[in-house]
């Protein structure tokens, strides 16, 4: 009987492990749109009070750290590899996903941020809309997401938020610190 239990368990891990995985897609595309709004800001899901930490800087709020992610210049996220774990809570069915992800990304290196504004007084001279993709730069992206994603996963659900890079390429225009 509890060969079957434990088999139940696994399957349910498995299910949610994947459902995590879509979760974390979604949130890997909304840091990569174009053109956010005010209404559409990148990682809508981070709590009011989250801890948010990139490279090792940490940040006093989520708006600060959505109006630094627009200023950015456009970005392409890809998960490499994914590593979830649940920690179950005091009660039945509730608890806390751990995620790590290893992650590649790269930016756009044509001067425009995710806005399409550039720092050129006099832009009618940029011609080129085309994305000039850098090299990749390695991520790793440590976060806490609660259960509460499995039933909304519109809900504000990350608590900590833990992006770093890994690798910087040689031949980028960008240098990460």
């Amino acid at each position: 009987m509890s060969n079957m239990s434990n088999m139940a368990q696994q399957q349910s891990d498995q299910d949610h492990t994947s459902r995590v995985e879509q979760f974390l897609s979604k949130l890997i595309e909304s840091l990569d749109q174009q053109n956010p709004t005010p209404t559409s800001p990148p990682l809508p899901q981070l709590t009011q009070q989250p801890r948010i930490i990139i490279n090792g800087t940490p940040f006093g709020s989520r708006d600060q750290f959505q109006q630094l992610w627009i200023s950015l210049p456009a970005s392409n996220h890809q998960i490499t590899s994914l590593d979830v774990h649940f920690l179950p809570s005091g009660n039945t069915g509730l608890g806390q996903f751990i995620v790590l992800a290893h992650m590649k990304v790269r930016f756009d290196e044509s001067g425009k941020n995710k806005l399409g504004e550039t720092a050129l007084f006099n832009n009618s001279t940029v011609s080129s809309t085309r994305v000039l993709w850098s090299h990749w730069f390695g991520v790793t992206l440590s976060c806490v997401i609660d259960s509460s994603m499995l039933n909304n996963p519109n809900s504000e659900c990350i608590s900590c938020w833990d992006y770093r890079f890994t690798e910087n390429p040689t031949k980028s225009i960008f240098k990460v610190e």
